[in-house]
Order: structure tokens, then C-alpha cells, then sequence
């Protein structure tokens, strides 16, 4: 027989803490802000984990540049074989991207991969941007100022999991808050009647994007999932017997119960937040369970139930009552030390085939206009390869798509093909970016209805940069 106690079954449950009332994260919420929550807005950020090579997504279709490109990855090129007419990098299988500010880079021009044409299509259609060579930056650096030690750098820039809290929450591990959930902070508080159980929701593990000092990530299910701790319902839970039945009643009400009564504060803090989690996590699951379906079908990978999760709980939005939502998702497999020219094909169909998907269905829900998606990765990647492969980088390219989103441009830069380059770095060409996340998240930010003081507090280097440099939204 198995035996368990409170705190093993939430560990071990899928849902955590993901789903807890605010309980502790009330503490320190401070006076109302300026931000415009009329209408609705989401922001939905994709963490590609792993370190997205901006050198294989982004690529050039003019023959100087590609062929310096080619020159630079001989290891790469061969793996895709792309002298062969059906290779997708081959020059002429590359969909070419026409942007409305390409006289900016003087005749270089750019394409995707065929993986992504859906995404290309967004971009054409004016409904996609790229954001060129963005990553962390503390100040403006050159190489000049990187190999010369006098630039102050943000710490540990090519480990992986110190860059993906830097992208999110603009420090290393164990930093504590999120952009996104300082931007559901500053919702939150200009709009009293918003419930905060749902501004921040992630439909992954709860990471600390969203991370707020009243927001807390809220777990919901990928669609066609569960993640529901309604031990009522779950015969699995204590056997399938139906003796255990009264056995499996009790045992819910005891994970349930939030009024425990304790003489240590965070026991009783801790156990009462989970109960409220798990009732939370229930009544969502009954809201889904009787909301229209979405006539979109999305596709069977990680990042496509994801979306499909995200786009079901914005079928809900009146019901749950937000007008400014955060959204998080995330997929893995990025870090492309060798076998690309097998894996980031792969990777970019998944992601391509989810974003259209997520595209229909807010066109379907009518809610396109109202969404910003872009995308995040812990850095970009070295243009030297290292054979069928490439090492960690900084700078990257990245999209956002919407409605609302001034697209088929190019913002920040695409540097040439050229490793002497006064943005790479002398080892491996990696790009040091010219454009910050904090001038990037701003720029989300804006759009989302923050206003300047708001965002001067959660990005304290933004004054650094040119606040106006990024005008995607």
C-alpha cells in the first residue's frame, strides 16, 4: 500500500502551486498606476529553450551574403546538403521575405526557411515583424568595448538557464520578478474589477516571466488536457476499487480545505494556498468543460496544445473577467550543438504550424487585432559552426505577430555576414546585440497600455537606449 502525506501528493501532482489564490503574493502590492486596461489586450511569449540560431531562421537570399554565409558554416550547409535542388537551404527554396524597409539594409536581403511559410506568410501579409539582433544589454557594446573589458555586461550571457531568466525577469537564476508579470501588475492595479487569479497564465511550468508582486502564474491545461486535482472524478488516485471511493471524497477535502489554523505561520500560509490552488484549478476546469469548443484543431505537438490551451482560456476572457492578460508558453529542443540540419527543421515546422493554428483561432474568436505573439530564446547562437552544429551566442532575431502589429519590417539590424563585423565577437562570430530586451519588452509594454513612468520602473536600463527605436506596435 501506498502511503502519502499533503505535502508528497502536491509535489508530486501536475499542478503545484501553479494555481494558487494570491494568498503570500498580495504582500508588497503597491497604489494604483496609470496603465490603460479599456478594451482587451493579450501578450502571448513563446521561450524557445535552448538558444534559437538566428543564423538558420533568419536567412539571406542575396548571393553575396549567402554564399559568405555558406563560407562561414561548411559543416551546416553539408548536413542540409544544399547544393541539391530539394534542400530547403538551397538558395532557391528559400522563401524570401520582401520588407517595406528594405532600402535600410542597402541591397542584403532576407528570407525564412520553408519549415516556417506560414510565419513568412504573417510577414508578407503585414501581420508579422522581426525584431533583428536583440538580447540583454545593461548598456550599448561593441567588440571594440567587449574585448577591451570596459562594457558593463550582463552576467553569465552564454549559460543557458541564467540567459532565460535574463530574458524574462533581467537577471540570472533566482532572480524574483517577470516583466510579464510586472505587466499584469501594473493592469491589475489601474482596473479594480479585474480578477488577478487570471492575469498572468501560463500553460507550461510556471517560470518566472510571470512573476509579479500580486500576479502569480496560473496554471491552465493544454488543450485536450487536464490538469485538475478533483480527486472525486480521478479513480486512479488510491486504486480503482470502489471502496475507496469514500476514501478518495475525504482526501479531496482534506487537499481542499484553506482555513488551516497553525502556530507556524508558513505552514499554514503554504497549506492554505495549495487548498485554494486546487479549488481554483477545478472551477477553471468546469468553465472549460462548459464553454463552446474552438472549431480550430490544433496540431499534436508540445507547442501547439499550448497555444491550443491559451486560445481556449481567451474564449473565456469575459467569464473570467480580465481586459489584459499574459500569457506564457514554452518548447524545447533548440540547442543545436550538432545534428541541426535534422532538429531545427523539425523545430520550426512545430512552432510554424502552432502559430498558424493560434492565428485561425483568434480570428475565429475575433480577437487577432487584440494579441500580440512574439517570441523569446535564452540567446542566439555563433555564425562559425562547429561542424553540423553551432555554440551559444547572444544576439538574436525574433518575431511578433498580430493584428495590431505594424508589420513586413525589419526593426534593430541584421549585421552583414562578415565575422570582423564590429558587432561580433572575435571568437566564433557571436552577435552582440544592438538592440536590448528592455527596449523590446517596452515596446510590448507599451502597446499593452503602460505608460513611461510604469515602465522606467521595471526596466531601471531602459534610459540607456532609445525608447523609441522599436515602433512594431
Amino acid at each position: 500500500m501506498a502511503y502519502y502525506n499533503r505535502r508528497q501528493f502536491i509535489s508530486r501532482s501536475t499542478l503545484g502551486f501553479a494555481g494558487a489564490a494570491m494568498g503570500l503574493s498580495a504582500l508588497g502590492h503597491g497604489t494604483a498606476q496609470a496603465a490603460n486596461v479599456g478594451g482587451y489586450k493579450a501578450l502571448v511569449g513563446i521561450m524557445l529553450k535552448g538558444g534559437m540560431d538566428q543564423n538558420d531562421t533568419i536567412l539571406p537570399v542575396d548571393t553575396p551574403s549567402y554564399n559568405a554565409l555558406k563560407a562561414m558554416r561548411p559543416g551546416i550547409f553539408g548536413a542540409y546538403d544544399s547544393e541539391a535542388e530539394t534542400s530547403s537551404r538551397n538558395l532557391q527554396n528559400i522563401l524570401e521575405l520582401n520588407p517595406t524597409n528594405a532600402a535600410q539594409f542597402t541591397g542584403r536581403r532576407f528570407g525564412l526557411p520553408r519549415e516556417l511559410s506560414n510565419i513568412h506568410g504573417l510577414f508578407e501579409s503585414g501581420d508579422a515583424a522581426i525584431v533583428g539582433n536583440v538580447g540583454p544589454l545593461l548598456e550599448p557594446v561593441t567588440r571594440e568595448s567587449f574585448q577591451a573589458g570596459s562594457a558593463e555586461l550582463p552576467k553569465r550571457i552564454f549559460s543557458h538557464n541564467d540567459q532565460q531568466s535574463t530574458w524574462m525577469a533581467l537577471g540570472t537564476e533566482g532572480t524574483r520578478l517577470g516583466w510579464g508579470g510586472q505587466f499584469a501588475d501594473a493592469a491589475l492595479a489601474s482596473d479594480a474589477a479585474a480578477n488577478p487569479l487570471y492575469a498572468a497564465i501560463t500553460a507550461t511550468t510556471p517560470d518566472v516571466f510571470l512573476a509579479g508582486e500580486r500576479a502569480r502564474a496560473f496554471r491552465v491545461p493544454e488543450i485536450g488536457r487536464d490538469v485538475s486535482l478533483d480527486l472525486e472524478s480521478k479513480r486512479y488516485y488510491l486504486g480503482w476499487e470502489n471502496d475507496r471511493d469514500e476514501l478518495r471524497a475525504k482526501m479531496s477535502a482534506f487537499l481542499r480545505k484553506n482555513d488551516y489554523a497553525h502556530n507556524n505561520l508558513f505552514r499554514r500560509d503554504a497549506a492554505n494556498m495549495a487548498g485554494r490552488g486546487i479549488e481554483n484549478q477545478i472551477a477553471f476546469s468546469e468553465r472549460i468543460a462548459s464553454a463552446a469548443p474552438l472549431s480550430t484543431v490544433f496540431p499534436d505537438t508540445r507547442i501547439g496544445r499550448q497555444l491550443g490551451g491559451v486560445a481556449q482560456t481567451m474564449s473565456l476572457r469575459t467569464n473570467l473577467g480580465v481586459s489584459r492578460q499574459v500569457f506564457y508558453a514554452a518548447t524545447g529542443g533548440y540547442d543545436s550543438h550538432d545534428n541541426q540540419a535534422r532538429d531545427i527543421p523539425l523545430r520550426h515546422t512545430e512552432l510554424d504550424e502552432a502559430v498558424e493554428a493560434f492565428h485561425a483561432a483568434m480570428i475565429e474568436l475575433g480577437l487577432w487585432n487584440d494579441v500580440i505573439l512574439f517570441t523569446m530564446s535564452d540567446f542566439g547562437r555563433s555564425m562559425v559552426d562547429n561542424g553540423d552544429g553551432c555554440d551559444h551566442g547572444w544576439g538574436g532575431h525574433h518575431f511578433v505577430m498580430g493584428g495590431s502589429v505594424r508589420g513586413q519590417q525589419i526593426y534593430g539590424d541584421i549585421p552583414e555576414v562578415d565575422a570582423s563585423h564590429p558587432q561580433y565577437t572575435g571568437t566564433r562570430a557571436r552577435l552582440i546585440p544592438t538592440t536590448s530586451v528592455e527596449q523590446h519588452a517596452a515596446a510590448l509594454g507599451r502597446w499593452f497600455g503602460l505608460d513611461a513612468g510604469e515602465l522606467g520602473k521595471i526596466f531601471p536600463n531602459l534610459n540607456r537606449f532609445d525608447r523609441t527605436a522599436l515602433s512594431f506596435a
